[in-house]
């Protein structure tokens, strides 16, 4: 039996036992039944907070030149650790996205390849190894807040959280302050601890809609539709940016206050801080599409004992990186048997980190709807394969009026069928505006970077590597509709 097998078959006789005493009560072991656990305390160890934002575009915050924001604490962390500034998620998408980040793999490798409240078979199997499964078996005690995306329907306990401050339920998600999560810091100041903070201040409600947040109004009349998201400057949306900017800024009130906490504890120097989004914004032409906007990621780490302050990265990075990042920076080894196909990330705390990968690949299969996709972005070129004709649509702003009429621009295609090829040169064109597939003056990077996507999906066994385009375009689908449930 080769070594990936056998870790495969022990993880599942390992968790068989934990998911039969778990079963019952529908949470960790450890917070259903108040069993005490013995974790590491090992001061060469780092606490280690992942805090993921939901459909937060990579240059909305502060630190990456918005000037019509204030978010001071995620400023914070960028002014005292390591700025990443071309980092991508590998699915616009909220489930798919989120599971790579505790699986350290694409989607079509460990399966989560749609919303997994829709598809529930697509959800991350409970057999499959995790990263905070990985850390509490090192002695971490690890802990979930807020979204829980990767498999809704199952116990966090299945994969590797000993607790869960937060309920099952969608309604229970959203994170208004840091209560729960600095009273978990504090019980577990003299552990070493693992937690997962998943805030949903940006995801639009069940009915497509955002909220002002009391405490942080923002004036629709002061902020502007950000160039990159690449649509109209029209009052319709400066409310949408406004309100959106509201709750962002809520969030970055509550990871203030978790820094604080940090800072009375005395734990901050030996406290790993990673921020970063799930997807771009929920808005047309952004979140559930590969262009930049729709998979860039803020991605910042604080780590005062190991990452020098106010560094910048601009060199390629991929949030299937994480996890081996994380793991290395906790000295917890990789299984030889696990198939890990980030990198870590740890060599640019120290050295320089202008040139981690040569390229980063994205995907995408499902949202709401089928939306084959795949697509490899090197420093200069992003090539993308639709393997369907059907259109990108307008998701949860589909019931709204400015919606429908942006999508009459021409710059604005998303309810439209899509070809089969896009090539867009980075340099001159940033924003994915022009499409040079077929410009015979750039057929050489055509041809380079279709076979650069075709090894990539060759290696992870990609079942969707020579699969024809197809022609699923249904206008019926695109009509005005009401807004949907939570997605």
């Amino acid at each position: 039996m080769d070594e990936k097998k056998k870790y495969t078959r022990r993880k599942f006789l390992g968790k068989s036992a934990v998911m039969a005493g778990t079963a019952a009560v529908g949470t960790s072991f450890i917070a259903s039944t108040g069993c005490s656990k013995s974790f590491s305390t090992d001061p060469d160890k780092p606490n280690i907070i992942l805090i993921t934002a939901d459909d937060l575009g990579w240059k909305d915050p502060g630190c990456y030149g918005n000037r019509e924001i204030s978010t001071p604490n995620i400023d914070r962390l960028a002014k005292e650790g390591l700025k990443f500034t071309r980092a991508f998620v590998v699915a616009s998408s909220c489930a798919p996205s989120r599971a790579s980040l505790i699986t350290g793999q694409h989607p079509h490798t460990n399966g989560v390849t749609g919303l997994t409240h829709i598809y529930k078979t697509k959800s991350l199997s409970p057999f499959h190894a995790t990263l905070p499964e990985m850390l509490a078996d090192a002695g971490y005690n690890t802990a979930l807040i807020g979204k829980w995306h990767p498999s809704p329907y199952l116990p966090t306990g299945w994969y590797g959280y000993n607790e869960r401050l937060s309920g099952m339920l969608p309604k229970t998600w959203k994170i208004k302050d840091a209560k729960k999560i600095n009273n978990y810091i504090t019980r577990n100041r003299d552990n070493r601890f693992y937690i997962e903070i998943n805030f949903m201040q940006n995801h639009r409600d069940n009915f497509g809609e955002f909220k002002f947040s009391p405490d942080f109004p923002v004036d629709p009349k002061k902020v502007n539709v950000p160039d990159y998201w690449t649509l109209p400057n029209w009052p319709e949306i400066r409310e949408e940016v406004a309100k959106f900017y509201s709750q962002t800024m809520e969030m970055d009130a509550v990871i203030g206050d978790i820094l604080k906490e940090l800072d009375n504890l005395g734990l901050a120097e030996n406290t790993m801080v990673v921020f970063m989004s799930d997807n771009g914004p929920p808005f047309p032409g952004n979140k559930m599409t590969l262009y930049d906007r729709g998979t860039g990621t803020p991605l910042l780490m604080r780590w005062p004992e190991k990452i020098p302050a106010g560094k910048t990265c601009k060199g390629l990075a991929n949030t299937i990186d994480i996890m081996p990042t994380l793991l290395e920076a906790a000295g917890v080894q990789i299984p030889s048997g696990y198939n890990m196909e980030g990198k870590s990330l740890v060599p640019a705390f120290s050295g320089s980190c202008d040139k981690l990968r040569d390229a980063v690949f994205m995907e995408m299969t499902y949202h709401v709807h089928y939306l084959p996709t795949r697509a490899v972005r090197t420093d200069r070129f992003k090539y993308i394969h639709n393997y369907s004709d059907i259109a990108k649509g307008l998701d949860q702003c589909a019931h709204m009026e400015w919606a429908q009429k942006v999508c009459e621009l021409p710059n604005q295609p998303w309810q439209k069928p899509r070809v089969e090829e896009e090539l867009y040169d980075l340099k001159k064109d940033p924003n994915e505006q022009h499409n040079l597939a077929g410009d015979p003056d750039y057929k050489k990077e055509l041809q380079k970077m279709r076979a650069l996507l075709k090894e990539h999906m060759k290696e992870t066994n990609d079942p969707f590597l020579g699969k024809e385009f197809t022609h699923d375009y249904d206008p019926e689908m695109y009509k005005p509709r009401e807004a949907g449930k939570y997605d």
